[in-house]
């Protein structure tokens, strides 16, 4: 009876030793793009790492949650994806992030099992600065840019176009009238045809041109019966 008893007080004991040795750690990080490194384990040498679970939910899954897995013995099993990782360096294990957007803020908890205890970590996260660095274009928005421009180097050729065949067109028109032949008034040469010469006689004020043998002149005839 007095062994059971014994016994029953080195295992309260060495349960109140560990549970002195186990914790937990509450931390609020804010980080951006740049990869971050937080420990989630004592790196006590003596305490050897048994189990160690990580729970991440974030904005982006809206309340679901991954999971990061590792057994003593065993490789590391990532349910997340390749920005959520865990990495081990001096006999002890760190939650990697990288490339986090603002999306990724959220709550992270860990917990890390030792033969010396257990260790859990309450990690907030909030990701800022990362929005003005990540523009995106849609490619609506990238179509419809495109298409504005294209309406805008047809309306300038459309412009240039009607510039030019204006200028071409009344360079014609001026040239056209340029090589219009001017009438001349009728030439008699027949001194005896007197009717072609009273028709032209009609005409006022223009000039009667006859021509001779001698040469070509010119008379003038005003018609009288036409002044009042």
């Amino acid at each position: 009876m007095d062994k059971w008893r014994l016994g029953f007080a080195l295992l309260l004991l060495l349960t109140s030793c560990m549970d002195n040795k186990a914790g937990t750690e509450i931390l609020m990080k804010i980080i951006d793009k740049q990869p971050d490194v937080t420990r989630i384990c004592s790196n006590e040498t003596l305490n050897v790492i048994m189990l160690i679970v990580c729970k991440i939910s974030t904005q982006r899954s809206r309340g679901e949650e991954c999971r990061l897995l590792y057994r003593h013995g065993q490789n590391f099993e990532h349910g997340c994806d390749s920005r959520f990782t865990l990495m081990k360096e001096n006999q002890t294990v760190f939650l990697h992030l990288t490339n986090l957007t603002q999306e990724d803020s959220g709550s992270y908890t860990c917990e890390c099992v030792q033969t010396g205890g257990t260790y859990k970590l309450q990690l907030n996260v909030t990701v800022e600065g990362t929005e003005s660095h990540e523009v995106t274009t849609s490619p609506t928005e990238i179509h419809f840019k495109l298409s504005f421009y294209v309406l805008i180097g047809v309306f300038v050729v459309l412009i240039i176009s009607g510039v030019i065949l204006g200028f071409i067109y009344v360079t014609k028109c001026s040239s056209r009238r340029r090589q219009l032949p001017i009438t001349s008034p009728e030439i008699i040469t027949d001194p005896g045809n007197t009717e072609a010469y009273m028709a032209a006689g009609e005409i006022e004020p223009y000039s009667i041109f006859i021509q001779t043998e001698n040469g070509l002149y010119s008379t003038s005839k005003i018609n009288l019966n036409h002044i009042t």
